[in-house]
């Protein structure tokens, strides 16, 4: 009895628990963890991947983020100032996206200021759709509360733009570095949370 109504007592607390901590626990990941080069174009702007042909993310909780570098071959920014970044995603995982995280690493040092994110927009297979946006002026950039999935086999478009500095003179390097992920709508974390503590369950029960 005093098991059963431990059992009643203490579930309902691990599950409210674990979607407390879904968040974090499950947050970011990409399936394959690419590593990828992009060249500043006159403009300036970096275009990341195209309609023709996206750059292929899969969300994966245990994964680890997409890396990028944004390097200046023939320094075309060479002040302060916006560079504008068009990058093409397409969603070939099987969990739909309704987040998208952007965060700015620190450069080598004396490579130049702390970059920040400005304005944005998204669009999903040529569509614009709304969102809401948390970190503007920062580094770190959470776009979330889309009014639409990023579905399976869906393209995310995301253009925006971002405060560069130049970099030191006699510095070699690229002059941004940028993590990003998709992170799990909060459903499929729920899901997970609640197996979790079925398998545990279960497990108890063959003890």
């Amino acid at each position: 009895m005093l098991r059963s109504l431990t059992q009643i007592v203490l579930t309902p607390v691990l599950a409210i628990a674990l979607l407390a901590t879904s968040t974090t626990v499950w947050a970011q990941g990409t399936a394959t963890s690419p590593f990828t080069i992009h060249e500043v174009e006159p403009g300036p702007i970096v275009f990341i991947g195209d309609p023709s042909s996206p750059i292929p993310i899969d969300l994966d909780p245990t994964g680890g983020p997409w890396s990028k570098s944004i390097v200046d071959p023939n320094f075309v920014v060479t002040a302060p100032g916006l560079l504008t970044m068009v990058e093409t995603i397409q969603n070939v995982g099987n969990e739909p996206w309704f987040d998208w995280h952007e965060h700015i690493l620190p450069n080598a040092a004396g490579a130049g200021g702390i970059s920040t994110w400005f304005r944005v927009k998204l669009s999903v297979n040529g569509t614009p759709i709304g969102f809401a946006s948390g970190g503007l002026g920062t580094g770190d950039l959470w776009l979330d509360t889309f009014s639409q999935p990023v579905l399976p086999g869906d393209i995310l478009t995301v253009t925006k733009e971002v405060e560069v500095f130049p970099l030191t003179a006699g510095t070699a390097g690229p002059i941004l570095r940028i993590q990003e992920y998709p992170t799990p709508e909060p459903a499929s974390a729920a899901l997970i949370a609640v197996g979790s503590l079925a398998l545990l369950g279960k497990s108890r029960r063959s003890v």
